[in-house]
């Protein structure tokens, strides 16, 4: 059990004396919140408790294993938020909206943290409080009464949000975790990814090319090669991994109508966003250069065919699909 706790207050400026002559104006508050929230989601019920599992005889003798190695001290993820907000309305509520800014901190992330082999807990991971990370941005609101009248109304509501992500913190000794297309770094994002740096195609031969890793340029190999004083390689195993991009976008948010006839009404709502990558993985299997028994995309038909084409897709050649298919930015589209 854990104790979390949260106090806000408001401050309703339009009930001062010195806005009572702002006709125009129904309301204006600024508030302004801190509190926690805690998380335990994904860690099972005995995550205090050291766990074996069965199923490891030798022939006829049982045996029992080590599944979760306890840590005593194991407690909650503390979510941690500040808000500050603006709400106004004028106009006999014609006009509404909000501004907030919020700055989220969620402490003592729950890690699964491998245990060394000299423990004796080969195959246990110890779940610890490890780790911080960082949630802020902004959000804005704003409603509009465009018509009003007895039998029909027609309202509109649009808000826009940005957020910042950034990893403050995580687990001692460990400067980073590669997962998947991310690699988590103190001061990166969670959404940012890593990923072998494509280069394009040679429009001599109609090679794929990587950028090719700063530790092998200056290698001459028949795989590495220098191209317009760019060192790129054709085996993604020897090109450079480095951040891509990210999938946070710039702007998102939603857009609601709102239509009113006598006692009908109707919604519609639109949500969007501005900036962003996606990493396109059903468009990566549909360019495939080994197409045996799958649907193409059309953009295959880019293919390099004859020296001097100049394409950003590969020559069809089933023994280097693979490497020209690997997980590169060459797959990330915007979002």
């Amino acid at each position: 059990w854990e104790n979390f706790w949260s106090v806000g207050a408001g401050w309703r400026i339009n009930k001062e004396n010195f806005a009572q002559s702002w006709n125009w104006l129904d309301e204006l508050k600024l508030r302004g919140s801190y509190g926690q929230v805690g998380n335990d989601n994904g860690i099972g019920y005995y995550a205090y408790q050291s766990v074996f599992n069965f199923g490891n005889n030798n022939v006829n003798e049982g045996g029992v294993v080590f599944g979760v190695q306890a840590d005593p001290n194991v407690t909650w993820e503390s979510n941690n938020q500040l808000d500050f907000g603006l709400e106004f309305s004028i106009l006999k509520n014609r006009i509404s909206g909000s501004l907030e800014y919020y700055d989220r901190k969620t402490d003592g992330l729950l890690f699964e943290v491998p245990s060394p082999y000299s423990s004796g807990y080969t195959l246990a991971n110890v779940i610890r409080n490890t780790g911080t990370l960082s949630n802020k941005g902004l959000e804005a609101s704003l409603s509009l009464g465009i018509v009003r009248s007895e039998n029909f109304g027609w309202d509109i509501t649009v808000n826009a949000s940005t957020l910042k992500n950034e990893i403050i913190k995580l687990p001692p000794g460990q400067k980073e975790i590669i997962n998947g297309s991310k690699k988590l770094m103190v001061g990166t994002s969670i959404y940012d990814y890593y990923l072998y740096q494509w280069y394009g195609v040679d429009p001599a031969n109609g090679d794929g090319l990587f950028i090719l890793d700063d530790a092998l340029v200056g290698t001459t190999t028949a795989d590495n090669r220098e191209l317009n004083g760019q060192w790129v390689t054709t085996k993604s195993g020897n090109a450079k991994k480095d951040f891509s991009g990210t999938s946070i976008p710039d702007l998102f948010g939603s857009i609601n109508n709102t239509f009113r006839y006598k006692n009908w009404s109707l919604q519609s709502l639109v949500t969007y966003q501005i900036g962003g990558q996606i990493y396109d993985l059903n468009y990566a299997q549909q360019m495939n250069g080994y197409a045996e028994g799958i649907s193409l995309h059309t953009d295959i038909l880019n293919a390099w065919q004859k020296p001097g084409d100049i394409t950003d897709v590969p020559r069809l050649d089933s023994k280097m699909a693979a490497q020209y298919n690997a997980g590169s930015s060459r797959w990330l589209v915007d979002a």
